[in-house]
């Protein structure tokens, strides 16, 4: 039987049971008065989200980089000196028996379908945290595969029914739900607590109110100001002693408009309007106006200037929102005005002060409501003593420490998994048994001469015969065996005669 048909709510003391500040498993007698509860300000926040550009790719830009951490499970330092440490490493070390290794790793990879699944987990919970201040984590079992199931939900996706159930929007489709009893699922519920009331959910929307409305307003009247056909070509005015000009009628048995004038205006607005390309957006509008006009025609433009206080005052606003949104303001304005020192700082306060707070919060919910009731379901004697927890190598910019690394390698005070590691390869990068004796005979046989014959023997090269004189070891031609160079030995000098008078 599966750990989820196991676990009871209503277990006393339970860690599923417990009620943490940012997550809680939801009961039968908490359904009606939490799940599809609404705040006007998170409504309000999803049509800003929708509207704004700026917001949107900023709450993205968090999403996009929560998605490339990974979760793992691992022992929690019993100090809280260090990260807990991965299963992986105790399990190599032998300390964990291949069984109980099964059994911690088991509702990881359950969970949304494993790695590829929980990358669009954290990327969508990140974007809830993020505008209504909550996320609901829902599991069940699916009626079509009889496998189960994990989403995630916004609170517009989910709410109470009749009897203690829930009803879930499905990602499918709009038509796609499903109506769930409690004791046929798991739902969690994560928030970031408000400072105040710590039941209530709390976003960075709820404080950037005034930077939101002034992009907004900002915006429109930027849009106004280049949409408005009096701002273009204006009006032609021509004397009637020129030509008479004919207004434009529409279609049907009443006119446009009574007035011609009036009528023309209205035709060349509605058609630049219709299309930017058409002519009538491009042409003034040809009035004809009673006595004489100077030089015949005259051109009138209606011109509005755009404000020059109009996009500093946007810039502004732009880095008010990326402060209100707890990320570098250059995540949303651009790198441009820094160098890589600036931009890789940067990029480190962004995961301490964003990610990695955000990031906290899920694994403590996930660990406190769905691993540990299935740890202690599926017969781990100290779930308490393990965790989720998430890894950040794949979001943060590491400094180039391959210089220290190789020298700390070559003195032998390095181990070679932590140099591969430090320049940013994987433990299958490392050599076989194979490569490791290829190159160090080929080192062998490069430096030392006496034993570079069994060297490269051992590597399967045929050596070249040699004459006789080389063969016999009492003669000394200065060449070794196999032709390779070796020192001749000191000569002599011979002894001049000594003459007679010495």
């Amino acid at each position: 039987m599966a750990w989820w048909k196991i676990h009871k709510r209503d277990k006393p003391g339970s860690a599923g049971s417990a009620l943490l500040a940012s997550a809680a498993l939801i009961t039968r007698e908490q359904v009606r008065s939490v799940v599809g509860r609404r705040h006007e300000w998170q409504t309000q926040g999803w049509e800003w989200y929708r509207t704004v550009p700026e917001l949107k790719s900023g709450i993205r830009w968090s999403a996009n980089a929560l998605s490339r951490a990974r979760l793992y499970i691992g022992k929690i330092d019993p100090d809280g000196s260090s990260d807990p440490v991965p299963i992986d490493a105790q399990a190599t070390d032998g300390d964990l028996d291949p069984d109980t290794v099964s059994r911690l790793l088991a509702p990881l990879n359950e969970l949304a379908g494993g790695q590829l699944g929980q990358s669009e987990l954290l990327r969508r919970l990140s974007v809830h945290l993020d505008i209504p201040g909550e996320s609901y984590l829902v599991g069940f079992d699916d009626p079509s595969t009889s496998e189960r199931r994990w989403i995630i939900c916004s609170p517009s996706e989910i709410r109470a029914t009749g009897g203690g159930g829930i009803r879930v929007q499905l990602p499918e489709s709009e038509a796609a739900h499903i109506d769930l009893p409690l004791d046929q699922c798991t739902l969690i519920r994560l928030w970031w607590p408000d400072d105040e009331y710590g039941y209530l959910p709390d976003s960075p929307l709820q404080g950037l109110e005034g930077p939101l409305r002034e992009l907004q307003g900002l915006s429109a009247h930027i849009l106004a100001t280049l949409d408005s056909r009096l701002r273009g070509p204006g009006i032609l005015a021509v004397s009637d002693a020129v030509a008479p000009a004919t207004p434009q009628q529409s279609d049907g048995p009443n006119p446009l408009h009574a007035n011609p004038l009036v009528a023309s205006l209205i035709e060349a607005a509605a058609a630049s309007k219709r299309d930017q390309d058409s002519a009538a957006a491009h042409v003034p509008i040809v009035v004809q106006v009673p006595g004489e006009v100077p030089g015949k025609f005259e051109r009138i433009v209606f011109d509005v200037p755009l404000d020059e206080q109009v996009l500093p005052l946007r810039e502004s606003a732009i880095k008010r929102l990326a402060i209100g949104l707890n990320m570098p303001p250059e995540a949303l304005t651009g790198l441009a005005d820094t160098n890589h020192w600036n931009a890789r700082e940067i990029s480190e306060d962004a995961i301490k002060l964003n990610h990695k707070p955000k990031l906290g919060l899920i694994c403590d919910a996930l660990t406190t409501q769905y691993f540990r009731p299935a740890w202690e379901a599926l017969g781990i004697t100290d779930p308490a003593t393990w965790a989720c927890f998430y890894d950040v190598s794949g979001i943060e910019q590491r400094p180039n420490r391959a210089p220290e690394a190789a020298e700390a390698h070559s003195r032998g005070v390095l181990s070679d998994d932590a140099y591969l590691r430090e320049l940013g390869f994987s433990e299958e990068d490392k050599p076989n048994e194979d490569e490791q004796r290829r190159r160090l005979l080929v080192q062998v046989a490069t430096t030392n001469a006496q034993l570079a014959p069994a060297a490269l023997a051992a590597l399967g090269i045929d050596l070249p015969a040699t004459d006789n004189t080389a063969d016999d070891p009492g003669t000394d031609t200065g060449q070794s065996p196999v032709g390779i160079n070796r020192p001749r030995p000191a000569q002599r000098t011979p002894e001049l005669p000594r003459s007679e008078s010495a």
